[in-house]
């Protein structure tokens, strides 16, 4: 599987159309919350995005389907495409809304997804 999350900083690289797993942990545990994952461009428009319930864990384990890194793009010309991705916690019935600071990232900085051309089509074809 070409989907690589660097423990230390949390940015990702991938193969464009690789399926992959990302764990989220230190989530609160008073209530249930949706969990949402997104990657997005250089012009912060979202590309795609998936959501999961946290059942009042503290973690939750999203697989993020080949469908989804399918849409990241590599221009036939570039070695590769740089996106970028976020976090976001809610929960419905107190309205409450928090984007997640990764690893040791400050409110500003950026999650960087580093996405490589796709290399073999695959049995997915979406």
């Amino acid at each position: 599987m070409a989907f690589v999350v660097d423990e230390n900083t949390g940015d990702i690289t991938l193969v464009q159309g690789d399926s992959g797993e990302i764990v989220i942990e230190g989530l609160p545990t008073d209530s249930n919350y949706s969990v949402y994952f997104s990657f997005y461009n250089e012009k912060r428009i979202i590309i795609s995005e998936i959501v999961t319930q946290t059942s009042s864990a503290s973690f939750v384990t999203m697989f993020i389907p080949a469908s989804l890194t399918n849409l990241l793009v590599v221009n036939k010309d570039d070695d590769y495409t740089e996106y970028y991705y976020g976090i976001k916690i809610c929960n419905e019935n107190t309205g409450y809304e928090d984007t997640m600071c990764i690893n040791n990232n400050d409110i500003g900085d950026l999650n960087a997804v580093k996405v490589y051309p796709k290399k073999v089509e695959g049995i997915i074809n979406e």
